[in-house]
């Protein structure tokens, strides 16, 4: 009976399964930093768990080093329970239709579907490069008002350059570019919030910062979009902990940087033995797309599953030809262990 009470577009919605974890095993399938965060973080994490009986207060503060780090007001900050809750906000506030490139980040198709709003996907090139003047042109590009895309684009590892997101945002659009995967490429959009008041840029804690577990994001947008998402936002969203630790982690920036750079360090090398076997994308971020033919993306998978190392299987994406395998970058022995393993394969 109380079925007829719920949403008919929620029933048609898949529950979204997060990728699996066991302790002890390697896990390479979510983009972790699994070089950890930062010993600053360790050290509040000790010092502020006894405040978690209080509400969280720390907004103010954090969106002020955030900006530092941004080099932006805090007045062009909001944070979130992870950038996923600020993608929830923005459905919230904005008007749709939506769309954005595919393959990509599945949260902003999924997101629409809660709220009920038509999300266009538009396809990538072969190879998965961004051809600018094909996406403007695309029939689902024209009817939308909320444009969402990726850069690095997860999980094809690529990036949209400045210039292409430039002549995007000129249609007037509101454009959200998430950046989740900045800090591993270094090349950002965000100082065009300066010169156009329709983009907003997500950004997370949880890929270089190694703060995954704690749901720290933000984004950074003019003055005026921030006033219209902060009036959606619910109260206390983001705990008193994940404020704390992204403090910390941003008074140790250095460190974050010393990790991401034997990241990188390791992506090159991991890239040549992958490449001996399969065909690798280019990447700007900390993982490595794969096309496992002729082997399954379920067979590459299982094969490493009974290893006790855990990738993220993809398959096959609509319209384009291959079986996809997504492998985060991990540690050095990691890694090491992951070498060894495709030998074999």
């Amino acid at each position: 009976m109380a079925s007829k009470f719920i949403n008919p577009w929620i029933k048609k919605i898949e529950t979204y399964i997060p990728g699996q974890m066991k302790e002890g095993w390697i896990k390479l399938a979510s983009n972790e930093n699994n070089y950890g965060p930062s010993p600053a973080v360790i050290k509040t994490i000790k010092e502020k768990a006894g405040s978690i009986y209080v509400y969280p207060y720390k907004d103010a503060e954090v969106r002020r080093e955030i900006a530092k780090y941004c080099r932006c007001k805090q007045g062009n900050i909001i944070t979130g329970n992870g950038s996923d809750e600020i993608i929830d906000l923005i459905f919230k506030t904005f008007k749709t239709p939506a769309a954005g490139m595919f393959p990509t980040f599945s949260t902003y198709r999924i997101t629409a579907g809660i709220f009920n709003k038509k999300y266009g996907e538009i396809p990538l090139d072969p190879g998965f490069s961004f051809d600018c003047k094909k996406f403007i042109n695309n029939e689902n590009f024209r009817e939308s008002q909320l444009i969402f895309l990726c850069s690095p684009n997860n999980p094809t590892g690529g990036v949209i350059e400045r210039e292409d997101i430039e002549k995007i945002l000129a249609e007037g659009k509101i454009t959200v570019v998430d950046e989740a995967y900045y800090e591993f490429c270094n090349k950002t959009c965000a100082g065009l919030i300066n010169d156009y008041d329709n983009l907003i840029v997500l950004r997370t804690f949880a890929k270089a910062f190694a703060l995954a577990g704690l749901r720290m994001g933000y984004a950074v947008a003019p003055e005026k979009l921030i006033k219209s998402l902060m009036k959606v936002k619910p109260p206390f969203d983001v705990n008193l902990l994940a404020q704390e630790t992204a403090i910390a982690a941003l008074s140790d920036v250095e460190f974050m940087e010393k990790n991401v750079k034997r990241i990188l360090d390791d992506r090159i090398i991991l890239v040549e033995k992958l490449k001996k076997k399969f065909k690798v994308f280019p990447t700007d971020a900390n993982f490595i797309l794969i096309d496992a033919s002729p082997e399954t993306a379920n067979e590459f998978f299982n094969e490493l599953f009974k290893e006790k190392i855990i990738v993220r299987k993809f398959g096959r994406f609509e319209g384009f030809e291959g079986d996809y395998v997504r492998i985060s970058i991990g540690t050095g022995a990691e890694n090491e262990r992951l070498i060894e393993l495709l030998e074999k394969i």
